[in-house]
């Protein structure tokens, strides 16, 4: 009892101090998701031990050499990385019974076969090495356009060390970050919520949160669930509706578009509520691979509602708007909404045709060509993705500033005066040695270095000082971005704003555009990705060095296995000519390299044209330059509107979360199903069950993603691929049934004039 008033009373600064934090948005979702984590350690728990080495290979390089050859497929599927917390668990279990102990040393290091059951801390840390491999390597997309696309091999050491630097090169930097980005119990990272969840049910880890929620069933006379039933529940549920539902059997349940419905017999209505061709407002789905319910699921309902308002600002009114009142102009044919393809002035796609020859041997522009089509037209829905984009990076910079700076500048000063010391998950996890810091500086060093060194002298000629700006361009945007996901839950890239910045500097070079992006992308998707695994290792207790090595290995092993599987795949001709000639039907029909066409795509706009030429010299300059200017405005605005207008609702208006527009491509029916996902989960069951809520949400939420992935991997891999479709029925279109289903097989009839008056 002593004790636990010690911690109490010791508990108390805490939350002074969090109150006092600017990063502080909604103080009782914090606390109450403070309790979904345990919080009691045993340091004698077994962690980086030879299970995880073993298990953890295994599933690194298996879905690292799966997910690099399925990157090469027309529909972009992959093996997500719940495969590996899935089956690393019975695997676990298994060795633990059945290995033998035996104990040697190696190198000095001390290994022993069998220490014991198989613990939670060893899951997170397979887990890791799972999401490595799963996650794939950014820097093969650069390989695979230069050497398809413009016929630039730069041999296997130069690639293999290509690989290893903009691959790890974000590790340092989070090093510098790590204080105010995972230590701070304010930091939530809703996104590894569902992680935290389904690692204690499996291990039957038991947390405030479940014994709130068993005492309130005691109290009404009820036996609920346990977390382990409700997650195998959901996940053999999600199984099936995806199999018997829009996933093979009746895949028209993919789309409701309720405005086509509306007005069945009005072309721009149909094409505007057409959740395929066009950005689909007020449609929804039953497919869970869109609806994404991790996703919406562990958003606090703030930042969900920032996001469905992003959604109706930029997709359901502006995208639609700009179109009908043709703000840029328009080819002679109508263009459709829902495309990232670029068409010229006759409505040609001006990149990926083969009637439109933009390079030179030399993989120089043919101004001529170029000249000869121009305008370039692109959709209303991809122009205003860039203008999100654009504000999504000078808002993200401003908002941390104006908003959060003091206690950023402040963080620094924590390895004196640890502010906290008094966070029960900080006391528990200061036990371990952490990750000095000089191991981050030493090792950001030596991958710069690295860095500078290949991608100057290898065949990507990139000047050292352009890679020098890389690194400090993704430095500085790779902090907003952190703080906007580690409060909200929203993440967002560096991809568009990094081709703008060296596009715009050195035009006429896409090779060289391409590194720069592959650089500022990959230094800060690695460093948020090593962050969210120590608060994952945060809230369950593993020793930060043991996350940190397995992160580092991983990375390495994951390299290594992408490239020889990307060199596998391209040494058959056949499989090289089917990524060159996009055939429609026979063998290469699903191997189109899709992605790495989109890839080559923004390589000839952001480099070979280049954002001065494609965008200032055309009607979207004012668009993008709104873009710029908005974001950094708006968060000054805001803050101000804090300080000196009556109400606290300000701080719940976060600008780069509303900057953050979807882009084209994908199926929008998902949009709306999220959000009411949202609002039933996020703000009624957390308000009116909360009890429920914090037993059941994020397990409840994973289970309907794995189950969903497992099925996604049998109807694609089993089925599809070997050529097994379903009948057509009445919710079921694999013909392509125009007058049942539509001209896209959405339900809507988009009519057929070319042009709408």
């Amino acid at each position: 009892m002593a004790a636990s008033d010690a911690t109490a009373e010791k508990a108390s600064p805490s939350q002074v101090e969090k109150q006092k934090s600017s990063f502080v948005v909604d103080e009782q979702f914090e606390h109450i998701v403070a309790e979904i984590a345990p919080t009691t350690d045993d340091q004698s728990t077994p962690s980086l031990t030879f299970r995880v080495w073993v298990l953890g290979l295994l599933f690194c390089v298996s879905l690292s050499f799966i997910n690099q050859v399925f990157s090469f497929s027309t529909n972009g599927f992959y093996v997500t990385a719940y495969v590996a917390t899935l089956l690393s668990f019975p695997l676990g279990k298994i060795m633990a019974a059945t290995v033998p102990r035996v104990q040697f040393s190696l190198l000095g290091l001390k290994i022993d076969t069998n220490p014991g059951p198989f613990s939670i801390k060893e899951h997170v840390l397979i887990g890791i090495w799972g999401s490595t491999g799963a996650a794939g390597i950014y820097g093969t997309d650069n390989l695979v356009v230069q050497e398809l696309f413009f016929n630039l091999d730069i041999g296997h050491g130069w690639s293999i060390l290509f690989l290893l630097a903009t691959s790890t090169l974000g590790f340092g930097i989070s090093g510098v970050s790590r204080k105010f980005l995972v230590r701070p119990a304010h930091m939530i990272w809703p996104t590894v919520l569902p992680s935290v969840a389904l690692y204690t049910a499996f291990h039957g880890v038991h947390t405030k949160a479940e014994e709130d929620a068993e005492k309130e069933e005691n109290a009404k006379g009820q036996h609920g669930w346990s977390r382990m039933k409700m997650f195998t529940i959901a996940a053999i549920a999600a199984f099936f509706l995806y199999f018997i539902g829009p996933g093979y059997m009746a895949t028209m349940l993919q789309y409701f578009p309720l405005l086509c419905w509306f007005a069945p017999n009005n072309p721009a209505l149909n094409r505007i509520g057409s959740p395929k061709w066009g950005p689909g407002p007020l449609s929804f789905t039953l497919d869970l691979t869109a609806l994404q319910p991790s996703l919406w699921m562990a958003l606090p309902f703030w930042a969900a509602a920032n996001q469905f308002a992003s959604t109706v600002l930029f997709t359901w009114i502006l995208t639609p708007a700009a179109w009908l009142g043709e703000w840029y102009g328009q080819p002679p044919t109508a263009l459709p909404f829902n495309t990232s393809a670029l068409f010229d002035k006759n409505g040609l796609k001006f990149t990926g045709n083969k009637k439109i020859t933009l390079m030179n041997d030399k993989n120089e522009l043919i101004d001529a060509v170029y000249d000869a089509h121009k305008p370039v037209f692109m959709s209303t829905y991809f122009i205003w993705s860039y203008f999100g984009s654009m504000g999504q990076f000078t808002s993200s910079i401003v908002h941390s500033i104006v908003w959060f700076g003091k206690d950023i500048v402040s963080r620094f000063s924590a390895a004196r005066h640890d502010r906290d010391e008094y966070d029960i998950h900080c006391q528990l996890m200061d036990k371990y040695p952490e990750v000095p810091d000089t191991w981050y500086y030493l090792f950001f060093a030596l991958t710069a270095t690295l860095s500078i060194v290949t991608c100057h002298f290898s065949g990507v000629n990139m000047a050292w000082y352009y890679t020098i700006f890389a690194i400090v361009v993704a430095i500085v945007g790779t902090i907003p971005i952190a703080i906007v996901l580690a409060t909200a839950g929203v993440s967002f890239g560096m991809n568009v704003i990094s081709e703008f910045i060296i596009g715009c500097i050195e035009p006429g070079k896409p090779i060289v555009m391409m590194a720069f992006k592959c650089l500022a992308v990959t230094v800060t998707s690695q460093c948020v990705t090593l962050l969210a695994d120590l608060k994952i290792g945060h809230y369950l207790k593993v020793p930060p060095r043991h996350v940190f090595i397995s992160q580092l290995v991983s990375q390495f092993v994951a390299a290594f296995v992408a490239y020889f599987s990307m060199r596998w795949w391209l040494s058959n001709p056949d499989h090289r000519a089917w990524g060159i000639d996009e055939p429609q039907t026979g063998p290469g029909a699903p191997w189109t390299m899709r992605n790495y066409r989109i890839y080559y795509n923004a390589s000839i706009i952001w480099g070979a044209i280049g954002p001065i030429r494609f965008f200032f010299e055309s009607a979207y300059s004012l668009t993008i330059i709104l873009g710029l200017v908005l974001g950094a405005v708006l968060p000054i605005v805001l803050k101000l509107a804090d300080m000196y207008l009556p109400g606290s609702f300000w701080k719940f208006i976060n600008v780069p979360i509303l900057f953050s527009a979807s882009s084209p491509g994908g199926n929008n029916a998902g949009l709306l199903s999220g959000f009411a996902t949202a609002v039933f989960f996020q703000w009624f069951m957390y308000n009116k069950r909360q009890a429920w809520w914090k037993k059941y949400n994020y397990v409840l939420a994973t289970g309907l993603d794995i189950g969903t992935a497992l099925s996604a991997l049998l109807v694609t891999l089993v089925l599809q691929n070997n050529g097994f479709s379903f009948p057509e029925w009445f919710l079921n279109d694999p013909n392509g049934n125009v007058e049942r289903f539509g001209e896209y097989g959405d339900w809507c009839f988009l009519g057929l004039p070319e042009k709408l008056p």
